[in-house]
């Protein structure tokens, strides 16, 4: 007797689970359970001709199968897991919302509100095989989360200190280490400490929680020794800087080496930034909505068209030089934005 596995969804999208279920009378909820948690038996205790039938239309259909006799050992269930999405070059957000929508099964109107959030959860409770076969179908960076094993940040965003100050004392315990000085972020919770926080501070008003695996950091060089040439060597091979610029960057510090990147990359990047002898920080980048300012317009035409795809009533005359939004525009938009009018020469400032 055989065992089918469903190793992963490979390139099948959603529209499977109709054909599945038709061809093997088999719950649609159940079959999608299966396919976004594989490692997943299928069947079990088939007879040969039915595994390899079954093998053959799972093939066909995108997905990646096994057969192994029904003696050897079934793949164990792990714990479900969060796929968050990242967007590295909101260029791409067409494109990327077009890929997403065909993965999720669902119309691109839907996609591009999930896309357009922050952070950008667009599966829960899916396994890692899951989140690896998104990875090779979508041109964004795929974060999968635990949500049980990963760390929390606390922001505190009562303009009072004294009110900050009270609920970082709901958090105050050994075991957990708080800068002294530090009023607004409290970072490192694990699971138990966040819920034991929301536990005696139910209100949620003046706070704001990050699940650290979607946080998102910039990465500031804020000095090297421009005479070392173990530091200059690995700032030109390894970063790509311009060997001929290197002085004018020392006389410009600090500067910005990476413009975003995930918690997990982050710890990795600043270990070996330190190994290389730089002194270098983090700045985590706010989720929510930011206010942009636009500087140094050289073509107001060309400007004034590019603002008004996101804003209405753009009044940009041939003398503006700097030009303030009305609203705020979510990270994404933003970013996007901010792509096309430095493209043009313009240069951008955000308000948090």
């Amino acid at each position: 007797m055989k065992r089918i596995i469903i190793l992963s969804v490979g390139t099948a999208t959603p529209k499977v689970i109709k054909a599945l279920s038709e061809a093997f009378e088999i719950n649609k909820e159940l079959l999608f359970k299966i396919l976004y948690n594989a490692p997943a038996v299928f069947l079990d205790h088939a007879d040969e001709a039915l595994a390899e039938k079954a093998f053959t239309i799972l093939t066909e259909l995108g997905l990646e199968v096994l057969i192994q006799n029904v003696d050897e050992q079934a793949p164990v269930q792990k714990e479900s897991l969060d796929i968050a999405v990242h967007i590295n070059d909101p260029v791409k957000l067409s494109t990327v919302n077009k890929q997403l929508s065909e993965f999720l099964g669902c119309t691109e109107n839907e996609s591009l509100q999930l896309l357009l959030s922050e952070p950008c959860v667009v599966l829960g409770g899916v396994s890692m095989a899951t989140a690896e076969s998104l990875q090779k179908r979508i041109d964004a960076e795929v974060i999968a989360s635990n949500p049980k094993m990963d760390l929390y940040t606390i922001e505190f965003t009562a303009e009072s200190e004294n009110e900050r100050l009270k609920l970082i004392n709901l958090i105050k315990n050994k075991e957990i280490t708080i800068p002294e000085g530090e009023t607004k972020w409290v970072r490192n919770l694990n699971y138990n400490q966040m819920n034991q926080f929301l536990t005696r501070y139910r209100s949620q008003n003046d706070v704001k929680i990050y699940n650290q695996s979607y946080s998102r950091y910039r990465i500031l060089l804020e000095n090297f020794d421009l005479t070392n040439t173990s530091q200059t060597n690995f700032l030109v091979n390894e970063i790509g800087m311009p060997t001929e610029v290197l002085s004018e960057i020392h006389a410009n510090l600090p500067v910005l080496l990476d413009e975003s990147v995930n918690y997990g990359i982050l710890e990795e990047k600043l270990a070996l930034y330190k190994q290389a002898g730089l002194t270098c920080s983090e700045e985590q980048i706010p989720f929510g909505k930011y206010v942009l300012s636009v500087s140094n317009i050289s073509d107001s035409d060309k400007a004034r068209e590019i603002l008004s795809k996101f804003y209405e009533d753009v009044k940009l005359d041939k003398i503006t030089n700097v030009w303030k939004a009305p609203m705020p525009l979510g990270g994404t938009l933003s970013r996007l934005l901010e792509k096309q009018l430095e493209y043009i020469g313009c240069e951008i400032e955000y308000e948090y």
